[in-house]
């Protein structure tokens, strides 16, 4: 009796692991290439063990003699922790998404260098932008219960609050479609992100072209249509350094946004799924 109870206690204990998986080998940073996947194996395995203890009561019953059903439970609690991930790899996105409008508009796109996030070539400043996002996700702090905790610690608390919300996944239109509206809303929130950071630098950046083009018509002796480039590059990084103060606190606004929708996705959980 000892050893099933052990054992029933092992399959569960598997199922946060499979949900703990999900979410690390899709999470920024966690996620990136350059992150051994032993490391995320092993990080994955402590976090399970932490959090076992604490979920274990909101785990769906399943009979783990049926191994067929017991393999689809695996495999459900693993998107769960690949779509909470995949939510807060959007807002990244949004931030790369803003420096390619600021790179497209000052005329460095062509300079690209790899992320290592993605394992992709990326303009310049979308890398800056992503890793300044880098740094306010290890670093700053965000109201959690009354406290002020660093903002991966919240990831951590979605992971636990989402065992209590969404034990399992129900494989019915209900619930995919509703995954589907919450997937939908978040892009929209990426975009309208990305036009908030960039429509400043943008608009200052297009009014810069504007005006050199009137002058260099006005005036053609100063030939200023060949220095555009140089011009809008240090327009750019002027206004960029100036907007700064500003695109931070935005920024982390749409940290604390996205943590706010991955709650109410799972509290929009439907209850006939425990």
């Amino acid at each position: 009796m000892q050893l099933a109870a052990y054992s029933d206690g092992f399959w569960s204990w598997l199922l946060v692991f499979a949900r703990t998986t999900g979410l690390l080998f899709t999470m920024p940073i966690l996620s990136a290439e350059g992150v051994p996947y032993r490391v995320r194996a092993i990080l994955a395995l402590f976090i399970a063990g932490v959090l076992y203890p604490v979920v274990r009561n909101f785990l769906s019953a399943t009979s783990f003699d049926a191994m067929p059903l017991y393999i689809l439970e695996i495999a459900s609690q693993a998107f769960i922790g690949v779509m909470i991930g995949y939510l807060l790899q959007i807002v990244f996105a949004a931030f790369i998404l803003a420096g390619e409008f600021f790179s497209i508009q000052m005329g460095v796109s062509f300079s690209e260098v790899l992320d290592p996030q993605a394992q992709v070539s990326i303009p310049i400043l979308g890398t800056l932008k992503n890793m300044i996002a880098i740094l306010l996700f290890l670093s700053v702090d965000f109201e959690l219960d009354g406290y002020y905790v660093p903002a991966y610690l919240h990831v951590f608390r979605a992971l636990s609050y989402s065992f209590q919300q969404a034990p399992t996944l129900v494989l019915d239109i209900q619930t995919m479609g509703g995954l589907l509206a919450y997937v939908d809303q978040a892009f929209g929130v990426m975009f309208l992100t990305a036009l908030r950071i960039g429509l400043p630098l943008t608009g200052i950046l297009f009014i810069t072209s504007v005006a050199l083009g009137v002058a260099g018509k006005a005036a053609p002796q100063l030939n200023l249509m060949n220095m555009g480039l140089q011009i809008n590059v240090m327009v750019g990084l002027v206004i960029l350094a100036v907007l700064m103060p500003v695109i931070i606190p935005l920024m982390r606004d749409s940290f604390q946004h996205m943590y706010d929708l991955i709650g109410e996705m799972l509290n929009a959980w439907p209850k006939g799924a425990t």
